[in-house]
């Protein structure tokens, strides 16, 4: 198995010739047993008892402790990425590669950060675009292909084919083409950008000055943002009922 970078020990014991070792990662808690020359995962039983569960139980200040710093970690980590978008959300414009805008061209636009391979990012796209009718807006897509190479390639594809937005609503991942400079470079400054705040997910929506954000599929969020009702439906996020609710 492979131990995350940013994994911590809170604990370790000798259990006859394995030593048992729980991981604390991103608010929780993991056990490990590693022998000589291995590491595994899973559960330690000794006469049909966990001895898992057994010291599992015994670090539950531990997990508490941890789960809350990873919220404390999280909540600094939320608030970095506002201030940074204030700042640079000028800088998204050079890295736009498509547009969507059903009442022509608009001055009121946001951004929306999105990977081609996310299935959560073309929800939350189904969704914009009935905001975008509702009221005048552009959306601006930048294209951020952090899901891996096959995301990186569909990106490229879009870019050096200089498909439309609604060819790429429909592109399939098993789509490729021979890559261009252009695309290279506008993926490569979108990292560069993106990285400075250490964003490595998507989908985003920005405001066009910065001003808000919003994390995730998250269309209720991104209503509220502009002053509009909740929407009601699968598309407009089920803001109605959630609020009721």
């Amino acid at each position: 198995m492979t131990i995350p970078k940013d994994a911590k020990l809170v604990y370790k014991k000798e259990r006859g010739v394995l030593c048992e070792a729980v991981l604390s990662f991103e608010g929780g808690l993991a056990p490990i047993y590693a022998g000589k020359d291995f590491i595994v995962a899973g559960q330690l039983y000794k006469k049909g008892v966990s001895i898992t569960r057994k010291t599992m139980a015994g670090l539950s200040d531990v997990a508490d402790a941890e789960r809350k710093k990873a919220k404390e970690k999280e909540k600094k980590a939320v608030e970095m990425r506002k201030v940074f978008f204030k700042t640079h959300a000028a800088d998204l414009a050079d890295l736009v590669s498509l547009n969507f805008a059903p009442g022509g061209t608009s001055d009121k636009f946001i951004y929306v950060i999105s990977d081609p391979a996310c299935s959560h990012c073309k929800a939350l796209l189904d969704s914009l675009e009935e905001v975008a009718a509702e009221i005048g807006l552009a959306l601006k897509l930048v294209i951020y292909p952090v899901l891996g190479e096959k995301s990186k390639t569909m990106t490229a594809h879009v870019i050096c084919k200089h498909l439309r937005y609604g060819a790429y609503k429909t592109l399939e991942t098993d789509d490729a083409v021979q890559g261009c400079e252009k695309a290279d470079q506008r993926i490569n400054k979108t990292f560069d950008l993106l990285k400075k705040a250490d964003i490595s997910f998507v989908p985003l929506v920005v405001a066009h000055d910065g001003s808000w954000v919003v994390e995730g599929n998250d269309i209720c969020s991104v209503r509220e943002h502009l002053g509009l009702d909740p929407g009601t439906g699968e598309k407009g996020g089920d803001c109605k009922k959630n609020q009721d609710d």
